[in-house]
């Protein structure tokens, strides 16, 4: 039976024995003990390392970690190496607050949802940026996650709650900032390759150097699975390119481009029943997502003075995507070609002896989406639409010193938003219309102790309905009214939030670290397919709130423990469903790992992650089972070569990570992968 929604891109390994698996940990772990270091280095920790000296830029400006006043993470090159992931999402999902599912064919998760904002896969709440450029795509604001394999990664700055002060449409629930390493001075190669579980097989080369004012790198990444589920292999290419010029100590320039050609086949959901029967089994024959897409920026800074800079960054993105998705057992072909272009330019500046930093700016962009329905039967076009978005907006912010000990930050972006003019065949063109958002943010920070903060926050958020939302013409025939109708709905208006925050971060000097945060958010007018009507509405609103606590402590005798854990309720306001948490929301996730360092450049780690309290409906009727998995990765350093073995779901554990109520009632689920492994080579 076809869902009515999209489907997971999940598959299944041929199980390996535990008793295999486990020798091969214990012989890595061996090497590890024999390893002997060429120079020091500090006990290997976990992938959520916050380190009191740590810089992040994806707020536009260098702050440190210990003054931003949310819930902020960075994770490092080497924190990354040491989980053995070659997703930068897979790392991501052990965050507190953030819930990672819909698994690949070779078992990493290829959704992230942070604090109970979730569109079911079918677009994102978080702003990923590479080196601070927008990546999603153009017609769902979705998040492809392949831009960037976990090898190619210098660090991934995470800075959670609504970042629409900065960013404006689509951040509501937070920022993932991913920053390639800098071109180093002389010439330097990388190189990665994996293997493991379903068939998986990845590479990546890097070249970077740099003499007198010109560097520049060249890097290249394939990425193939087999899929442990019928029909649900992966392909994934990426290149791309830098060119930096200063010119002088107050002018620096640079250009930059990549791209990205993924096809993944869909093999969809599955009822109990086909659950209980084969796992492995695809729901369609036919359903895949083949996308190309480039990005091409370029920058030129100037700073008159030690004390500002001004910063100018025109970028252009394209997108070349088909896709073939199956709707109550149709199934029809979906290619969309997109165009984006724009420009920022920021002003950064410190005043009153440098007591107080400015940043400012403005940005245009423009975006035009042409998109076909066509026949898998006969390749006939059934409609073709052109749908515009224009987007002008200004920014600025302040962080100012109020004494020795507080500090004061606060910010405001406006948002002028034109959806249209819409072209669709055979249907009254539509003229399009302007939305307005004003989204300010306040914050107020404390030193607490030695290596303490404390911070109280107030932020609003919101999200303009996306083109497919509005102005999608894929037709449906209604057989109880007799008349074609679309699941688009060209009237709705953008979802607004108003958030609250209270939290507080420790670090001490041996890289032990605690995180607590408290957040509530109300939101209104929340965007959401009806099924009653067989189309998207602003269904109401919600309330998302919760509690986060992430730890890591050192210990005697070179061990590490780690734990982290949210709480996260989020239920419908109003209705008859009031009060009932949210479906695919899980109202509480947990982690913990005990890692272990025999050498400074060896170090095992035994982790498990637990999930609970999911629905598949909005009245909670149906529920979805709590599961916990175990995980486990060793890693051992020999100069510059790494080697990482690492195993998930280590007890091949079943259950579906996610699911959804289908067009007839149904339940369905999305399996998650059994046993993994893989075996990472590293020479960075």
């Amino acid at each position: 039976m076809q869902s009515l929604i999209g489907s997971s891109r999940c598959r299944l390994m041929e199980s390996r024995s535990t008793a295999a698996l486990l020798a091969t940990c214990v012989l890595t772990l061996r090497l590890a003990v024999s390893a002997r270091a060429a120079e020091p280095e500090p006990p290997a920790d976990s992938v959520r390392i916050t380190l009191p000296a740590v810089e992040v830029t994806a707020l536009r400006g260098h702050d440190l970690v210990r003054q931003i006043p949310a819930a902020t993470f960075v994770l490092s090159h080497d924190a990354l190496a040491r989980t053995g992931a070659g997703r930068v999402s897979t790392a991501l999902s052990h965050l507190p607050g953030f819930y990672g599912y819909r698994q690949t064919g070779s078992g990493e998760v290829s959704v992230i949802d942070p604090r109970g904002f979730t569109a079911n896969g079918e677009s994102s709440y978080l702003k990923l940026l590479v080196n601070g450029q927008d990546v999603r795509d153009v017609e769902n604001g979705n998040v492809d996650w392949d831009w960037l394999p976990a090898d190619d990664v210098e660090r991934v700055e995470v800075v959670q709650g609504s970042g629409a002060w900065v960013y404006g449409d689509g951040s509501e629930g937070g920022i993932v900032n991913i920053v390639q390493p800098a071109a180093p001075v002389g010439l330097r190669s990388d190189c990665a390759a994996r293997v493991g579980s379903y068939g998986l097989r990845t590479g990546s080369l890097a070249l970077a150097g740099g003499r007198g004012a010109w560097n520049g790198s060249l890097r290249g990444s394939l990425r193939q699975a087999d899929g442990w589920r019928d029909r649900s292999t992966e392909d994934a290419y990426t290149g791309g390119a830098e060119l930096g010029w200063r010119a002088s100590d107050r002018m620096r320039a640079g250009l930059d481009f990549s791209v990205i050609d993924t096809r993944n086949e869909d093999p969809g959901s599955l009822t109990r029943d086909q659950l209980i029967a084969d796992r492995k089994q695809s729901e369609t024959d036919t359903d895949y997502a083949h996308s190309r897409r480039l990005m091409a920026g370029a920058h030129l800074s100037y700073a008159p003075s030690p004390s500002q800079e001004w910063r100018l960054a025109p970028y252009l993105r394209g997108e070349n995507s088909d896709q073939v998705s199956t709707i109550f057992f149709v199934p029809e072909s979906h290619p969309t070609v997109g165009l984006t272009g724009g420009t920022e330019l920021t002003w950064r500046g410190s005043l009153a002896a440098g007591r107080c930093t400015v940043n400012a700016g403005a940005q245009f962009e423009h975006s035009r989406l042409s998109s076909d329905y066509e026949s898998t039967a006969d390749g006939s076009r059934e409609t073709h639409t052109v749908g515009r978005r224009t987007t002008g907006s200004g920014f600025a912010s302040a962080s100012v010193a109020l004494g020795p000990a507080a500090s004061l930050r606060f910010g405001v972006r406006g948002d002028a938003i034109r959806v249209g003019p819409v072209d669709r065949l055979g249907l009254p063109r539509i003229t399009g219309r302007t939305l307005s958002q004003a989204s300010p943010f306040v914050a107020v920070s404390r030193v607490a102790g030695r290596g303490g903060m404390v911070y109280g926050s107030f932020s609003t958020g919101f999200r303009v309905p996306t083109l497919h939302q509005l102005f999608d013409a894929r037709p449906f025939f209604n057989p109880f009214t007799q008349q074609v109708i679309y699941i688009s709905n060209a009237d709705l208006e953008p979802q607004r939030s108003l958030g609250l925050e209270l939290g507080g971060r420790w670090d001490r000097a041996d890289g032990s670290w605690l995180l607590l945060s408290a957040y509530s958010v109300r939101v209104r007018d929340e965007i959401d397919f009806d099924l009653s009507r067989f189309s998207y509405q602003n269904l109401g609103r919600s309330w998302h709130r919760g509690v986060e606590l992430g730890a890591s402590q050192q210990l005697e005798r070179r061990f590490a423990l780690i734990v982290n854990g949210a709480w996260t309720p989020t239920t419908i306001v109003g209705g008859e469903n009031d009060g009932r948490q949210i479906n695919a929301v899980p109202q509480g996730t947990a982690y913990g790992a005990l890692s272990f360092a025999p050498e400074p450049r060896a170090s095992v780690e035994a982790g498990a992650r637990y999930t609970g309290r999911q629905w598949l409906d909005k009245a909670n009727q149906h529920a979805l089972p709590d599961f916990a998995t175990g995980e486990l990765a060793a890693t051992v350093r020999f100069a510059r070569l790494r080697s990482t073995l690492r195993v998930a779901n280590l007890f091949d554990r079943k259950y579906a990570d996610s699911g959804f109520i289908g067009a007839v009632g149904e339940e369905r689920f999305l399996p998650a992968a059994g046993r993994t492994f893989s075996l990472a080579l590293s020479l960075d």
